[in-house]
């Protein structure tokens, strides 16, 4: 049988291809790569790099002490398990409940006859017999003595020498810790870290011509553009960008290798190859009313929230017009944004704007995150408020009792931010343009992972 090039690649696809993407394949090198520079230092990437010694020192532990966990064991762990989650309603069976927490059966195994290793291990050392309870707790706290006693290294990122950490005579390697990642990551970032590294491919292919210098300069370029972003985002109040990136277990260093700083460097040449400033107006042109209600006139707007619903039940403590006559009783005296973040922090049932002091961020009149029923109370405040010099002061007004999905909130209006120069909106158009440019080179559709050929 004569196999076509497609089907050759589909063929190699989980065995040294971690993505095809038409022309342009993602090998697992590849993938393990970006994925170690963007977790190797992160809290994922610390958590997974402890689980992994967990499970390389019990295959050592258990190995040296010539401990064989038969298949009959593992099948009867299973079963409990099983019977613990349709218990609890989670799944039909094991292999649904894993399915859904993306986890292959094979990963699960490991880890079902290593844990079976730590039992007997703890148990030994704890000098209890095979028949005495021992829980969980007690043999976590084996297995951390264990790491103590050991002789235990980590080595200095990014691992150029190809290795990891040390336990003893145990070595974690770069490449068993890519595997390892590789299997606790959610597969969204997967994929869309396969479609970054494959649209890369794509996009430079579109430009023989270009010099390493040159896209070195681009990728520092879309560096700077993303801490100017940082630098005007109200949120991070300042915080230097490379805080930031430290706090996440990144760095600069880290973005230069990550394939979608790459991917938005080349797009962004290329787009600027192709698209001329004229080109740009006309687009804003014809779709002016989608652009301006996305990146137009803006203003700051925080809430604060008591939960709500048409019935009251055991999950929704008030109907709506309950908690519309509790928030009537707020406004009474209520002067300005300072006491209205004040009435936040002591009254809003929303713990995550609460947290913010009721800012809900800075809203246009097409922000989708926030409610309908916010943006046209707010805007219908600006509209009529405005002078003949465009100007409309609403800060500090107050509005509501306004009802949205799970609750009745009364809204504080902040600064207002007019409608951006055409320099900044060809930005916006410019970015719109290049999104729709990534789609044209490589669409997501187009990337195949290994796991769902699989």
């Amino acid at each position: 049988i004569e196999l076509s090039e497609g089907d050759v690649e589909l063929a190699r696809l989980g065995v040294e291809l971690a993505a095809v993407a038409g022309e342009f394949n993602v090998t697992f090198a590849e993938l393990d790569d970006a994925l170690l520079w963007r977790h190797g230092r992160s809290k994922d990437g610390s958590e997974a790099l402890s689980s992994l010694l967990d499970l390389a020192v019990l295959e050592d532990l258990g190995r040296k002490a010539g401990i064989e966990v038969s298949d009959k064991q593992i099948a009867a762990r299973w079963g409990e398990l099983e019977r613990e989650v349709q218990e609890a309603g989670a799944a039909a069976d094991l292999y649904e409940y894993l399915a859904q927490n993306e986890i292959t059966p094979e990963v699960f195994r490991r880890h079902l006859r290593l844990s079976i290793v730590q039992e007997i291990l703890a148990r030994r050392d704890l000098g209890l017999s095979k028949e005495a309870p021992i829980s969980g707790e007690q043999q976590t706290a084996w297995l951390q003595r264990v790491h103590a006693e050991r002789d235990e290294t980590l080595e200095p990122f990014p691992w150029e020498d190809g290795v990891v950490a040390r336990s003893g005579s145990v070595v974690i390697t770069r490449d068993a810790f890519a595997e390892h990642l590789r299997n606790l990551i959610p597969r969204d970032e997967l994929s869309e870290l396969a479609h970054a590294i494959a649209l890369s491919k794509a996009l430079e292919a579109r430009l023989p011509d270009l010099a390493p210098s040159a896209l070195n300069q681009a990728i520092e370029a879309e560096l700077t553009r993303r801490a100017a972003r940082v630098a005007e985002d109200p949120r991070f109040q300042g915080v230097e960008y490379e805080r930031l990136l430290e706090a996440q277990g990144l760095s600069l260093e880290a973005l230069r290798h990550d394939p979608s700083v790459r991917a938005q460097a080349l797009l962004y040449i290329l787009s600027q190859r192709t698209t001329s400033p004229e080109q740009l107006r006309k687009t804003y042109e014809e779709e002016r009313e989608r652009f301006d209600a996305r990146y137009g006139e803006a203003v700051e707007v925080y809430a604060l929230l008591l939960h709500a619903a048409r019935f009251k039940n055991d999950i929704n403590p008030r109907t709506f017009s309950e908690a519309d006559a509790e928030l009537r009783k707020l406004l009474d005296g209520l002067d300005g944004l300072e006491d209205f973040q004040r009435l936040v922090a002591e009254f809003s049932e929303d713990p995550v704007t609460r947290e913010k002091k009721g800012l809900l961020g800075r809203v246009t009149r097409g922000t989708k995150v926030v409610p309908e029923a916010v943006r046209k109370a707010a805007f219908e405040r600006i509209d009529a408020a405005r002078g003949e010099d465009g100007v409309a002061d609403v800060s500090g007004t107050i509005l509501g009792p306004l009802h949205v999905q799970g609750g009745s909130l009364l809204i504080c209006l902040g600064r207002r931010f007019p409608a951006p120069t055409w320099e900044r909106m060809a930005e916006h158009v410019a970015g719109e343009l290049r999104r729709r440019l990534a789609e044209e080179v490589l669409p997501r559709g187009a990337v195949a992972m290994w796991f769902d050929a699989h």
